[in-house]
């Protein structure tokens, strides 16, 4: 059960992601004054935040959001549109033989998604509307800093089996198949002996480190400002070493598979730069108007 005050952390938080970015430390100071003081004493504090209206509703009153389907998703629907046609055209330049090619498959067809999100936004808005009840505010645990514990485990399997399997794959295809595996096939599956030698060595360390970390946090059931940091850290040396394995000798011995592992390096840093930037800018957020018991900012 959550206290009163990590209830009003947690409905400020929610509101102030949804405001521009110098609106946010200022609102979220305000608002949580505000709550705080409405709620003081109160018997149930999450009835009375939830009929203080939903987050969006409040952002917009602060905000003056576009008016593109409902006032408060429009800077959500934005973000997304936006980060969805990158996707497409960044995938699509990996894929496209030539600039020709790409705009023809994937530079002008990304615009779908824009359309897409119009007609998604617009059915959420309806049913909010047509039943309020379903859709009343409730605090996300990521907000309080709290994390899913069972979740967070099978994670830890899914990804310590999958480094096991990237790590051996040549060779457990060999006692799959009982040694009759094709040769192209274990080829394509086998690292290139200087990559084996270096940075291969510094990438799996690296992975070995973010499973420590994942472990760490899983085990504690929450962020701290010590994880945080740590987690920015990994991620800056890992994007910075996947970054020179883009540019220094193959991976594998295959070419197709070398070119096939360096298109999905080169979209793991790009999505791991864009992820670092946001929580760089929520960490700051959080140092400057945020509370010290919680994480309002967390994904």
């Amino acid at each position: 059960m959550l206290t009163t005050e990590e209830l009003v952390d947690a409905y400020v938080a929610d509101v102030a992601r949804l405001l521009p970015r110098g609106q946010r430390a200022d609102v979220a100071l305000e608002l949580g004054a505000l709550l705080r003081e409405e709620l003081a004493g109160s018997d149930d504090p999450l009835a009375r935040l939830r009929a203080f209206g939903r987050p969006a509703e409040v952002a917009a009153r602060y905000g003056q959001p576009l008016t593109v389907i409902d006032q408060g998703d429009t800077r959500r629907f934005v973000r997304l549109s936006v980060i969805g046609v990158l996707v497409v055209w960044l995938f699509g330049a990996a894929a496209a033989d030539d600039p020709v090619h790409w705009y023809q498959a994937y530079g002008i067809q990304a615009l779908w998604w824009p359309g897409f999100l119009v007609a998604a936004f617009g059915i959420a808005g309806w049913t909010r509307r047509r039943w309020p009840e379903r859709f009343l505010w409730r605090p996300r645990a990521s907000a309080t800093g709290t994390v899913s514990r069972p979740g967070r485990i099978a994670a830890f399997v899914f990804f310590v089996a999958g480094t096991v399997v990237l790590v051996n794959a040549a060779w457990l295809l060999e006692k799959l198949t009982g040694g009759r595996a094709a040769p192209e096939a274990v080829r394509a599956l086998t690292f290139d002996p200087d990559f084996a030698r270096f940075p291969g060595p510094l990438v799996l360390a690296l992975i070995v480190a973010s499973l420590a970390h994942h472990l760490v946090v899983t085990i504690h059931g929450r962020w701290r400002p010590a994880t945080r940091k740590v987690e920015v850290v990994l991620g800056l040396c890992f994007c910075a070493v996947l970054t020179a394995v883009l540019f220094a000798g193959p991976v594998y011995q295959s070419p197709a598979a070398d070119r096939t592992a360096k298109s999905a390096v080169a979209v793991i840093v790009a999505v791991s730069l864009v992820d670092l930037l946001v929580t760089g800018r929520r960490m700051a957020r959080q140092g400057s108007g945020g509370s010290s018991t919680a994480r309002p900012f967390a994904p």
